[in-house]
């Protein structure tokens, strides 16, 4: 089956949708507004955490169960997220989750009790779970397969840019107004979000999901659920170390102070932001010169693996800060070119089952950072140093490239 001929469906499709038939317009007013604003509440409630435990009197505990009440459920909700998708369609559940989770905002702001928190932060990780697989089945629809992989990219930068800017952007708000208009702030955006979502949703341009002849339960489509889901386990598995460890591994190790923390942290962020968007379009233009789906995806995630688990591993041995840090940043280049491979991957080799792929990707990718992340930092408790940490580094690295190398492509019809 040629691209061309599989794709004609979706591009009759689109014709009914007025000015939401623009593919690049729904990237932009609709993909990227609403990861991006997504990501930067992420930000928000650890950098505000400090000031509500104060303003609430709760113990470190119990701040901790009011951030953990929105990850568990983020993480929960995204094994039904493919089944929602597919049930209401990406659009209807863009929009849905938008203003599930902008009211969930909004009644933070009114909470007075660590209760109230709770209930307040629980249902936000119910809004936000299907977000990125409706993104990925928007993506399939509405973009060629020599887009498909850059448009990943500038979403997945969208979320790196987020967690940039999202922690001094919560910070300022909160010193000039507070925490509480600091998050009605939020969920007002949100609520002017959700009226584009409404009107894209409402204007019957959601074209039909792509076929690829196979059904999930023939042992190839299925092998890809688990191949895909695992590499992404281990991938997120290292890059954990930068979302979770990072400023204490810099702090304890070699005791510089928060500002400097802060900046190499950010900087972390802003080199995987600046890889994916560069492995997107690398991705791209293979595909373009003729190299197969596979060969245009697959390799740059297992490149990316390996350099970035590499890196990492000799940068936790590593006894001086100026050589430490750039390792760091190379691992953090490396691993963003990973995070672009596994997704494309998702978007094209998922076919008709993309929406269960992903939700089932993104279960195991939070996972892992919750898991990973607190093994490693057991490890270091118990023993004193590094040497376990960077073993379960090293065996997550070499465990996603073999996942990511038996990857395969959908068996056409």
């Amino acid at each position: 089956m040629q691209i061309s001929d599989a794709l004609s469906p979706a591009r009759q499709d689109l014709k009914a949708g007025g000015h939401w038939s623009n593919s690049w317009l729904v990237l932009g007013l609709v993909l990227l507004p609403a990861t991006f604003l997504m990501a930067i509440d992420k930000q928000a409630m650890v950098v505000m955490a400090p000031l509500i435990q104060n303003s609430l009197g709760c113990s470190l505990g119990q701040i901790t169960n009011i951030i953990s009440a929105y990850s568990f459920t983020y993480a929960l909700c995204q094994l039904p997220a493919g089944w929602v998708c597919r049930r209401l369609g990406a659009a209807r559940t863009y929009a849905l989750a938008c203003l599930f989770w902008s009211l969930a905002l909004l009644s933070t702001a009114f909470a007075s009790t660590i209760a109230e928190l709770i209930l307040c932060r629980a249902p936000l990780g119910i809004g936000q779970a299907p977000d990125w697989t409706a993104a990925l089945i928007t993506v399939q629809q509405r973009f060629r397969p020599i887009h498909r992989s850059s448009v990943i990219a500038i979403l997945l930068a969208a979320l790196s840019f987020g967690a940039v800017i999202g922690a001094p952007l919560s910070v300022f708000l909160m010193t000039s107004l507070s925490w509480r208009l600091c998050f009605a702030i939020y969920g007002t955006v949100g609520i002017l979000l959700f009226g584009i979502l409404l009107s894209y949703s409402r204007s019957g341009a959601e074209p039909s999901a792509p076929q690829n002849g196979t059904a999930l339960t023939e042992p190839f489509a299925l092998s890809r659920l688990y191949t895909i889901g695992s590499a992404y386990f281990c991938l997120m598995g290292v890059e954990g170390f930068f979302l979770a460890l990072f400023p204490l591994y810099l702090r304890n190790t070699f005791h510089l102070n928060m500002s400097h923390v802060g900046w190499y942290v950010s900087a972390s962020y802003f080199v995987i932001l600046l890889s994916k968007l560069f492995g997107g379009f690398a991705s791209d233009m293979l595909l373009r010169v003729g190299l197969s789906q596979w060969h245009a995806r697959v390799p740059l995630g297992i490149a990316g693996l390996g350099g970035g688990t590499a890196f990492l591993a000799v940068a936790l041995l590593t006894s001086s800060s100026a050589a430490m840090l750039p390792l760091a940043l190379i691992a953090a280049a490396f691993l963003g070119l990973g995070q672009v491979s596994i997704w494309s991957c998702v978007q094209e080799f998922g076919g008709a089952s993309t929406a269960r792929v992903s939700s089932w990707t993104q279960f195991l990718g939070n996972l892992s950072i919750a898991v990973v992340p607190l093994a490693m930092s057991w490890s270091v408790t118990f023993l004193g140093n590094w040497w376990l940490a960077d073993g379960i580094l090293v065996f997550l690295g070499g465990a996603g490239i073999v996942a990511l190398a038996c990857v395969r492509g959908p068996v056409r019809a």
